[in-house]
């Protein structure tokens, strides 16, 4: 049920940064990163690979949806390199604890974090690949503006998928244990 439950979740953020905050026109450069905010959320409850997946989907599906206009998998490759990284971070860390929750400031501090990261590891591997878009001052703004409209809208976003992931457990389902003899299997 957790695994549909973030599907959903994920795909509606996907939804909603293809079809609505990536068509305004914003004078000042970029909009709101809803995608980045809800794989933060999973990769804060989850283990680093399945982040790392669900980075990596989550991030391919916005490099093949209209109006992508960069090569098809480099936000597929920055993001999955940063849901394995908090998610790596948290299980080496301890944030929120063993079972624990983490706080909502720490989630929306790891988002504005996560949103600086993202924002420079995709300019960096623009830069790597010859984008002629990737200019100093063009980063700058563009990573700053992005933090901080992606912190902003982070409460609607990180906020619920972290509180629907903590409500739903991955043991919906009472399992069978054998013995627990020494002999048993």
């Amino acid at each position: 049920m957790r695994a549909v439950a973030t599907l959903l979740m994920v795909a509606a953020a996907v939804l909603a940064q293809a079809t609505i905050v990536n068509r305004l026109p914003f004078d000042w450069g970029p909009g709101p990163d809803l995608v980045l905010a809800a794989v933060v959320a999973v990769a804060l409850t989850t283990s680093p690979a399945a982040a790392a997946g669900c980075g990596f989907a989550a991030g391919l599906a916005m490099d093949v949806m209209p109006p992508a206009e960069h090569p098809m998998g480099r936000y597929a490759l920055v993001l999955c390199v940063a849901a394995y990284l908090v998610a790596l971070l948290r299980a080496n860390t301890g944030l929120g604890g063993s079972g624990a929750r983490v706080s909502r400031w720490a989630a929306l501090g790891v988002v504005a974090g996560v949103s600086v990261g993202v924002g420079l590891g995709y300019a960096f591997i623009g830069l790597v690949m010859g984008d002629g878009h990737v200019t100093l001052a063009a980063v700058a703004a563009n990573v700053g503006i992005g933090t901080l409209l992606t912190t902003l809208v982070a409460p609607l976003v990180t906020l619920p998928v972290l509180g629907v992931r903590s409500l739903l457990t991955e043991d919906d389902f009472a399992t069978i244990q054998g013995p627990t003899s020494v002999g048993g299997w």
